[in-house]
C-alpha cells in the first residue's frame, strides 16, 4: 500500500487519538492473570492490541470484544488466573515487540509447563533481539530452545516461572516490564537487577499497574544500578479500566497541527498519566508552539493546537522518549537553527532502525541530516516532494506523511510525495489517513 500525500494549507477539526498500545497491552495480560471478569475500555483496535488479544486467549482468557464509538474496542477478559490453565501448545504474537516480550515468562506460569509452547512472531518481530529476556526466564527456573540461533522467535520454551535472581538490560524497558508483571504471580520473591535503565516512563507505567493491583515490591538504586525485589505468590483481582489516548499515536497529530496554520483540538489523551511521550507537548511549547491543555469535564485533557507558530530548534534527550524521534525530526526540519535529538541509540532497534530510516528519508525530500550512532541532528530545511521508503515502520511511515504535508514542488515541479509499505500504520494507527483528511489534509491511502 502507499500514502499519497499532497502539500496542505492549514488543519481545523477535533479528533481522538487511538488507545494507548502500552496500556492496551499490560491491561490485557494483568486481566488474563486475574482470576475472575475484567472489564475494558478504549482498547487499541490495531494489530498490536489484536495481537495481544490473540495471545491471551492461547493463554486460557476468554474475551469478547465490541467496537466503540469513538473507533477502540470495550474488551471483556475472563480467565481463572494465575497458574494459567492453556491447552494450546503455539503463540503468535505479530510484530508486536511489547506482546512477544511480556509472554515470554508468562509462559512459565501454565499449569502444564513440562509441555513446550512454541512462540511465534511476525518477520519483523524476528530480526529483534531477546537475548536479555531469554537469559533472564533461563535464570528464574524456565528452559528456552532458540530454533534458529539468532536471539528471537520463533523460541520453544518449558518450564516453570520460579523466580530468584536475574539481571536485564536496562536499553529496553519491555525487558523488565515483562518481569515484574509476571513475577509475582512465581512461588519464590525474585530480585531484578537492571543497569542504564532506558525508556522509565515505560516502567514507570508498569509499577503503577502493580501499585493499583496492590502488588509488592521493592526498588532501590546505587550508582547505576537498580534493584527491584518482587514478592512472590501474589494474586492480580479484576478491574476496570478506561484505557487513555495513545501519546505516540497522537504525536503525528500534534506535530501536523503545530507546524500547519489552523485550529485543531485533540481529544481523549491524559497529561497526568506515565506515557513518556506526553513530553512531546512541553517540548513543543519551549520550542515556541501554541499549545493549550485544559482539562476535560468527564477526565482526561484536551488539547488545544493554533498551528503555523514559528518554532526555535533545540537539543532533546530522547534516552526516555524513542519513539518520538521520527515526528520530532520532521518538526526539526522547520525550526529556526537546529535540533539535535540525542541519547536515541535505542530508535535503531525498534521495527527499523528509525535514526537510519528517517536521516535516509528526510535527504531524499532536500532535508539537512546528519546522524550518529546515537543522534540525529537537523537543520532548518525547505522540503519537497519526494518517493520515499516507509521501512515496514508504522512511526517512521507517520512521520514523513506530516513531512509531505509541508513539502513544495521538487526540481521537476512536483509536489507529491508517496509513501511506500504503508500498510504499516495498521500496527498502533489504522485509520491515520482517515482521521488526518478529516482535519483537512490531503492524504490518500491507495492500493
Amino acid at each position: 500500500m502507499k500514502l499519497i500525500i499532497l502539500p496542505t494549507k492549514e488543519l481545523h477539526g477535533e479528533v481522538t487519538p487511538p488507545g494507548s498500545k502500552s496500556h492496551t497491552v499490560r491491561a490485557l495480560f494483568i486481566a488474563t492473570l486475574a482470576k475472575g471478569t475484567s472489564h475494558l475500555y478504549n482498547i487499541l483496535d490495531a494489530e498490536d492490541g489484536r495481537a495481544a488479544i490473540e495471545v491471551c486467549k492461547g493463554l486460557g482468557a476468554k474475551i469478547s470484544a465490541e467496537k466503540n464509538r469513538t473507533g477502540g474496542l470495550d474488551v471483556t477478559v475472563t480467565s481463572e488466573g494465575a497458574p494459567l490453565d492453556t491447552m494450546t501448545t503455539d503463540l503468535f504474537s505479530a510484530n508486536s515487540g511489547i506482546t512477544t516480550t511480556i509472554a515470554i515468562p508468562i509462559i512459565g506460569l501454565r499449569t502444564n509447563t513440562k509441555i513446550p509452547l512454541t512462540l511465534s512472531s511476525g518477520e519483523q518481530m524476528q530480526k529483534r533481539p531477546l537475548h536479555s529476556i531469554i537469559h533472564a526466564v533461563t535464570t528464574l527456573g524456565m528452559k528456552v530452545e532458540d530454533f534458529d540461533k539468532n536471539d528471537s522467535c520463533p523460541l520453544g520454551i518449558s518450564g516453570n516461572l520460579e523466580g530468584g535472581e536475574a539481571t536485564v538490560d536496562g536499553s529496553n524497558s519491555q525487558y523488565l516490564s515483562a518481569l515484574l508483571l509476571s513475577l509475582p504471580c512465581a512461588p519464590k520473591d525474585s530480585e531484578v537487577k537492571v543497569g542504564n535503565l532506558q525508556e522509565r516512563p515505560y516502567v514507570e507505567m508498569t509499577l503503577k499497574w502493580l501499585d493499583e493491583e496492590k502488588i509488592r515490591y521493592a526498588h532501590s538504586k546505587e550508582a547505576n544500578v537498580e534493584t527491584f525485589k518482587i514478592f512472590g505468590n501474589q494474586q492480580y483481582t479484576p478491574f476496570t479500566k478506561t484505557i487513555p489516548g495513545d501519546f505516540s499515536s497522537a504525536s503525528y497529530l500534534i506535530a501536523a497541527a503545530v507546524l500547519l496554520p489552523g485550529k485543531v483540538t485533540l481529544h481523549g489523551l491524559e497529561m497526568e498519566d506515565q506515557q513518556g511521550d506526553k513530553s512531546i507537548v512541553p517540548i513543543l511549547q519551549k520550542m515556541g508552539a501554541d499549545i493549550k491543555v485544559e482539562k476535560a469535564p468527564n477526565g482526561g485533557h484536551i488539547l488545544t493546537i493554533t498551528g503555523g507558530k514559528p518554532l526555535t530548534g533545540t537539543d532533546i534527550d530522547c534516552g526516555d522518549i524513542p519513539d518520538l524521534l521520527p515526528s520530532l525530526a520532521v518538526i526539526g526540519t522547520r525550526a529556526k537553527g537546529k535540533t539535535i535529538l540525542s541519547n536515541a541509540a535505542n530508535a535503531r532497534i525498534k521495527e527499523t532502525d528509525r535514526i537510519k530510516s528517517m536521516a535516509t528519508e528526510l535527504a531524499k525530500m532536500g532535508a539537512k541530516v546528519e546522524e550518529t550512532d546515537s543522534s540525529l541532528t537537523i537543520q532548518e530545511s525547505k522540503l519537497h516532494g519526494a518517493p520515499l521508503n516507509g521501512h515496514s515502520d508504522h512511526r517512521t511511515i507517520m512521520a514523513l506523511a506530516i513531512a509531505g504535508l509541508l513539502a513544495g514542488p521538487d526540481a521537476s515541479g512536483k509536489n507529491e510525495t508517496v509513501i511506500g509499505t504503508a500498510e504499516g500504520i495498521n500496527k498502533t494507527f489504522p485509520n491515520f489517513a482517515d482521521v488526518m483528511k478529516s482535519l483537512g489534509a490531503n492524504i490518500e491511502l491507495s492500493m
